[in-house]
């Protein structure tokens, strides 16, 4: 009788309470008790457990997708692969792709899926998979499916991608160069963060150019450090960082010495730029580049005295007491434009749908203009296109809950609610000091609220 009562308990339960029971035993575990051996057996079935976890997202995000395509057809794809992103804790674009995943698993691929659920193949595999089975047809991909069944279990996720792409190109020829042909369209630039105050700039482009263009930067590099070249010397640079300023400085249309023209934001307090200020504020408090994170005091003063006296500019940013947030501002027009639209940025740093980091592109009402929403600092935020174009869908809401520092809700069609947070102005980790007057040593209001100086290098 107890045994029938605690399975019809379960079977009474949501899905997400027994996952959510699961996840909760794990803590129990004392790994510390047992052998070396079980430690590593261990390892092994929490990796398959991942995996069959990925697999029955996979069936939850297929059934989500097809109920929401019977109610509204046409806002599926974006407003879908958005809100399995929050879910999931990841960018917009990746919501997107496990959308596509989740269809082809449920439907076109049952072995893999198999695989996947019996955790004897990973995510990353199946991902991989279907990403070079993406232009057959259901019939090939389902051969595919067929023929690297039996070796799934001892590829890896690059090894398993390889065979379907062998495979693939085996079954329809024609269809791989249709993909490569698609692929020179989508030849683009783009730049991400990398640690220690660098960033990486990728350019995708046809192999064969890319090939030359390195070969090129190498060519060139290597006279320069051999003391071939009259009009550059290597001043103690190798291969590779030759490499790097060159290209560098071919891009952005400068001269050897010349500095960068285009202006770059750079935000510190005045304490860590010119000593002066706030005494209690440290002197190497971190400067922010916005939308790329943090740099160290040290490195922001050396690159704004590298810019050169003529052309650096500083400007007052008036904060909150306690120097956390920007003084609001208003404006009378539609569309979020100048010091408004640039105070946007700065608050927000990147699009503020909830793990999302992509660039801002658009200034957006999260109360809509359309509706009477206001153009002010309290009701704007920054999204990037995607993001902006999804709020618009049917059952999506983003309300604003808090000035300072500003907050955001979003809610989701199926009723879920993420909160995102503006990060400080110096950025995630800052500390918020009081003003210099609460310690009773006075100072007008105006000294206590001018905290930073935006310094732009040029």
């Amino acid at each position: 009788m107890d045994a029938i009562s605690l399975q019809d308990s379960r079977s009474a339960a949501a899905p997400a309470d027994v996952v959510a029971s699961l996840r909760a035993s794990l803590a129990t575990l004392d790994a510390g008790a047992v052998t070396d051996h079980e430690r590593v057996a261990l390892v092994a079935e929490l990796e398959r457990l991942k995996a069959a976890a990925a697999a029955c997202q996979a069936r939850a995000t297929d059934a989500l997708r097809f109920s929401r395509e019977a109610v509204a057809p046409h806002d599926v794809t974006r407003s879908v692969g958005s809100e399995v992103a929050l879910a999931r804790r990841e960018a917009p674009s990746r919501g997107d792709r496990f959308v596509g995943l989740a269809r082809v698993l449920v439907h076109e691929m049952p072995c893999l899926m198999a695989a996947l659920t019996d955790g004897t193949t990973t995510e990353w595999a199946a991902v991989e998979v279907v990403r070079e089975t993406a232009t057959l047809t259901r019939e090939d991909r389902a051969e595919v499916d067929r023929r690297i069944a039996d070796a799934l279990h001892r590829l890896s996720a690059r090894a398993a991608g390889r065979a379907a792409a062998r495979v693939a190109a085996e079954l329809d020829a024609a269809s791989v160069v249709r993909r490569m042909e698609a692929a020179v369209r989508s030849r683009r630039v783009s730049v991400r963060p990398a640690p220690d105050g660098m960033a990486y700039l990728t350019v995708l482009g046809p192999l064969h150019e890319i090939v030359g263009a390195h070969a090129a930067l190498l060519r060139r590099a290597r006279s320069v450090v051999g003391g071939q070249c009259e009009d550059e010397a290597p001043d103690g640079r190798g291969v590779g960082a030759v490499s790097a300023d060159t290209a560098l400085r071919l891009l952005s249309g400068r001269t050897h010495g010349q500095v960068q023209p285009l202006e770059v934001q750079l935000v510190m307090t005045d304490r860590s730029f010119l000593g002066t200020g706030d005494a209690d504020r440290p002197l190497d408090e971190p400067a922010r580049l916005p939308g790329h994170g943090s740099v160290p005091a040290p490195v922001a003063r050396a690159w704004v005295r590298g810019a050169g006296p003529a052309s650096v500019w500083l400007r007052r940013l008036y904060t909150t007491p306690d120097g956390r947030d920007l003084v609001a501002m208003d404006s009378r027009r539609r569309t979020f434009l100048g010091g408004l639209r640039r105070m946007l940025v700065l608050r927000d740093d990147v699009c503020t749908t909830p793990f999302c980091d992509a660039p801002i592109v658009q200034a957006d009402h999260a109360h809509p203009a359309h509706d009477g929403g206001p153009t002010s600092a309290w009701n704007g935020n920054g999204k990037c296109l995607r993001c902006n174009l999804v709020k618009e869908a049917p059952g999506w809401c983003v309300t604003v809950t808090r000035g300072s520092p500003h907050e955001l809700v979003t809610r989701t069609p199926a009723g879920h609610s993420y909160r995102s947070l503006a990060p400080p102005l110096l950025g995630w980790g800052s500390e918020p000091h009081p003003p210099p007057g609460a310690d009773g040593r006075g100072g007008s209001a105006l000294e206590r609220r001018i905290d930073w100086l935006f310094a732009t290098a040029a």
